[in-house]
């Protein structure tokens, strides 16, 4: 019987690697960008190599691993002077001015609301998924959606290139 939910078990090291890139490079994307979030991406596969007999057996591994990029993720911004989120965006991000003000406007957000409100509504975890891989409660992680979807509702309305009124004519005009 397979366990399902934030507490399935990790058997095997292949399973866990899956498991980091499909799970929690997400989260290391959304918090610190897409140049410092791959390459601590690669620092936590590494470290789980190293320690892949203790790493599989834990209860909460992706957890655990966080809080290992958490640690790791200081060399990256302090001594080598990396940009975090929004990092330099990939070509194509520039092709499409949509995603480009999307990622823009996720910017205005502190880390934890980023990382909660895109994992929630980006990549569909739950509640219990996010509070559990970021080692918080239900509550902050609501507390984080909540706030970083009221702040971006309040960015779009401020700024009139962002806003929804400005396709009005469309509307008007369905010709």
């Amino acid at each position: 019987m397979e366990e399902t939910g934030p507490h399935r078990r990790i058997n095997g090291f292949d399973a866990l690697i899956d498991e980091i890139r499909a799970r929690l490079l997400p989260a290391l994307v959304a918090k610190w960008g897409i140049e410092v979030g791959s390459d601590l991406c690669s620092d936590v596969e590494e470290y789980a190599w190293e320690h892949h007999a203790k790493v599989t057996r834990m209860e909460n591994p992706l957890g655990y691993l966080y809080r290992v990029a958490q640690s790791k993720s200081r060399s990256h911004v302090r001594w080598m002077k990396r940009t975090t989120f929004p990092s330099r965006f990939p070509d194509i991000v520039h092709e499409d001015p949509a995603l480009h003000d999307t990622l823009q406007m996720l910017a205005v957000l502190t880390d934890d609301q980023r990382v909660c409100v895109m994992l929630v509504h980006a990549f569909g975890w739950t509640y219990a998924e996010v509070a559990e891989l970021l080692g918080v409660t239900r509550v902050v992680v609501n507390h984080n959606v909540h706030r970083g979807l009221a702040r971006l509702r309040s960015e779009t309305l401020q700024d009139p290139l962002l806003s929804p009124s400005r396709n009005t004519t469309a509307l008007e005009n369905p010709t």
